[in-house]
């Protein structure tokens, strides 16, 4: 067992780990706050471990032992068996749930038309003993004639029927199970994801794909973010002068919010995938709405009044154990507010959670620590969202911060550290809600975090949230490890949602400078007409560093450890060779100071005919590749209402780029100096077929071409 490696016994976990947990009555889930737990719980992924796995399985559990042979599929029986105090709630709906998975592979579900002996796959209501204690615990047993699943909850077997799905294989007109042993447990009670609706608008299908996608990862809490500056989202019957489009901004989806049953459908529909919903009504900030519907804010005294009344009308309607009150990104000029709405909120039966950074009412809430900087309160239970925003993510970084990240900066969960979420603001007006998903690597980030925040991490790795570890570094092969699986998914769960992502870990780069280009962006320097080991510049000597990765930050621009030493300015180059079989054209994600989906978005646009805003340049073979021509050159950089359309590599067409046989040269010229605010590049060749990414399989890369080959 994981833990016993780390000299932790069964019977430590039961008295330890999980004693604030979920008790599931009746259907919904209610919030309990435990003893004191510690202790290093949880270890990391060993690369031997994934690679001698006969499934893709993300996240890949705490123990599995793999068995040579596989349980073929003809036809299977489903059957569910419930404890002794009676059915399990939601046991009705578990065994629909699977039945709709094992059609999916074109299998039979047992009925009395069915002659052939099917397979009994059974759902049991029992302790998992290996888990002790943990409510989402499950242990998978598939053996040559059945499959069974024992969990205590119904989301311990929600859990193991997640994992069963990603076992199912279909080869060769065969659908079978490899045979193995699985007992599994989450490393953190909540495992969250949080949509903005307040400033995008979302329909009700999509927000239900976005759930279930969550399900098919083992991430249980959907924060639904409700409310922000543009627009209330949600139905109201005293003041409906709050859904009256022209007290929306005009230029996101004014008039557009989800009606109570909307929200309890969704509510409903999340409960029964093991997903708990927070709603969050930002006050007093984030509230432009509020303060253009009644002409004052939420902090006066009648603006008090008429939240009362809509919390009690939005709690009248819509039940849930946790609230969200936002709090954060304004000033109190109140300051009876934060205490008198929370009082108003527990007087309701809720537990409340605030932001952090924000203001805090008392100890009695849970924060959620948003900013690298912000750290717990003592004694006051935290989500952890620290640097954990996908609008600021790159395609190729996001999965790579999201994997090496240690939740709540400690190993595994306890009572204060409950587990975390992963944002996603798409602050920037998009032209279509499906922008939302194209224009930031929502599902790459996301397999990473279900993945960590499952596993957990018995270290903290910041050095690796802007790039990958050295390939010497374990970490390296767990994350390659990983990638492989992630790609599986890529094609077949997201075969017609947005995923851009492609291998990266293979793609090695050799890095110099800064050098210091006293100003000129476009200064040459003598790397540009020659390659040698090492170059002396102004007195000084410059040697080639190696990095891997699919986008390469010089420094990072929340100051994450980056590629080489800081600086304000300069011009750093990048080196890599590929060898193609023949002459050919290929298609290139290149980019450069990559724009995030927020006020600051980057920026501005560069002109028509350059890559960026301070002339970076790519030369393949030492000729220069020209830019696409842009759609909006020269945008301003805090322009929020104006969409993004083709301004980063991974949601515009990609460069077509001609390649000779044999090897090709690829040097990337990166510039910084004002007005960037980002120092970062990408250059992927990629497979483009009718929007969908792959790799480019046919191409090596190396950085000694004379010695491979």
């Amino acid at each position: 067992m994981v833990l016993t490696r780390l000299g932790i016994d069964d019977s430590q976990v039961l008295e330890r780990l999980f004693r604030t947990v979920f008790i599931i009555l009746a259907g919904v889930l209610l919030f309990v706050f435990p003893a004191a737990a510690a202790g290093d719980l949880s270890a990391a992924i060993t690369p031997t471990v994934r690679d001698a796995a006969r499934a893709s399985l993300i996240p890949y559990p705490q123990e599995v032992k793999w068995s040579n042979d596989d349980l073929t599929l003809g036809s299977v029986r489903l059957k569910y068996y419930p404890s002794k105090e009676g059915t399990l709630p939601d046991g009705d709906f578990l065994i629909a749930y699977l039945e709709d998975i094992i059609k999916e592979f074109g299998v039979k579900v047992a009925d009395s038309t069915v002659l052939s002996s099917p397979v009994p796959i059974s759902l049991r209501y029992g302790v998992v003993p290996k888990a002790k204690g943990n409510p989402e615990a499950y242990q998978l047993v598939v053996e040559s004639k059945k499959v069974d699943i024992t969990a205590s909850t119904p989301g311990g077997l929600f859990n193991g029927i997640a994992t069963l799905r990603q076992l199912i294989q279909y080869k060769n007109d065969r659908a079978f199970i490899p045979c193995c042993e699985i007992v599994d447990w989450p490393a953190f009670l909540y495992r969250g994801f949080m949509h903005d609706v307040g400033r995008n608008f979302q329909d009700v299908d999509l927000i239900k794909q976005h759930l279930d996608l969550m399900a098919r990862y083992k991430l249980n809490l959907f924060h639904f973010h409700l409310t922000d500056r543009p627009g209330y989202r949600i139905e109201c019957k005293k003041y409906p002068e709050l859904n009256d489009p022209a007290n929306y901004r005009s230029t996101r989806q004014p008039g557009k919010y989800y009606t109570y049953d909307q929200i309890n459908d969704l509510i409903k529909y999340a409960r029964q995938r093991n997903i708990q919903i927070i709603p969050e009504i930002d006050m007093p900030g984030h509230s432009e709405y509020f303060n253009n519907t009644f002409g004052f804010d939420m902090q006066d005294p009648r603006g008090i009044k008429i939240l009362k009344e809509i919390l009690a009308e939005f709690f009248e309607h819509v039940d849930t154990p946790l609230f969200h009150m936002g709090s954060d990104e304004v000033r109190l000029k109140n300051p009876a507010f934060m205490k008198e709405i929370v009082d108003f909120i527990r007087s309701k039966g809720k537990k409340t959670i605030v932001w952090r950074p924000g203001h805090l009412p008392d100890k009695e809430v849970i924060t959620q620590l948003w900013s690298r900087s912000a750290n717990p309160v003592e004694n006051v239970p935290y989500l952890d969202s620290r640097a954990n925003y996908i609008n600021h993510m790159d395609a190729f970084v996001g999965p790579i911060r999201t994997f090496f990240q240690q939740p709540c900066r400690v190993p595994q969960g306890n009572d204060m550290a409950l587990g975390g979420v992963l944002c996603h603001w798409p602050d920037i007006n998009v032209n279509t809600q499906m922008d939302i998903y194209t224009q930031s690597p929502v599902y790459p980030a996301m397999l990473a975090y279900a993945e960590r925040i499952w596993r957990g991490s018995p270290v903290s790795r910041e050095d690796c949230w802007a790039k990958l570890p050295a390939k010497t570094d374990s970490a390296f092969q767990e994350f390659a490890s990983f990638e492989d699986d992630m790609i599986v998914h890529r094609d077949s769960v997201f075969k017609d949602i947005p995923f851009p992502y492609v291998k990266q870990a293979h793609i090695p780069w050799k890095l110099i400078g800064p050098f210091d280009h006293q100003g000129n962006p476009q200064k040459r320097f003598s790397i540009e007409e020659s390659i040698r080991d090492e170059y002396s510049i102004n007195g000084k000597t410059y040697h080639w560093i190696v990095g891997h990765g699919g986008t390469i930050h010089i420094n990072h621009f929340f100051g994450f450890q980056g590629h080489l030493p800081a600086a304000k300015s300069g011009t750093a180059y990048g080196l890599t060779y590929i060898h193609s079989p023949k002459d050919q054209e290929v298609s290139f994600w290149i980019g450069f100071n990559g724009y995030s989906r927020s006020g600051s978005r980057g920026g501005p646009n560069p002109s028509q005919g350059e890559w960026s805003n301070v002339y970076s340049k790519v030369l393949i073979n030492d000729k220069a590749i020209a830019p696409p021509k842009w759609k909006q050159p020269e945008a301003a950089r805090k322009s929020g209402e104006i969409p993004l359309v083709d301004e980063d590599y991974f949601y515009r067409l990609p460069i077509q780029v001609s390649l000779n046989k044999g090897w090709n040269k690829i040097l990337v010229k990166a510039p910084k100096a004002k007005p960037a605010w980002k120092w970062m590049f990408t250059c992927v060749p990629v497979r483009y077929n009718d929007g969908r990414y792959r790799e480019a399989n046919d191409l090596t890369f190396s950085l000694t071409p004379e010695t491979d080959l």
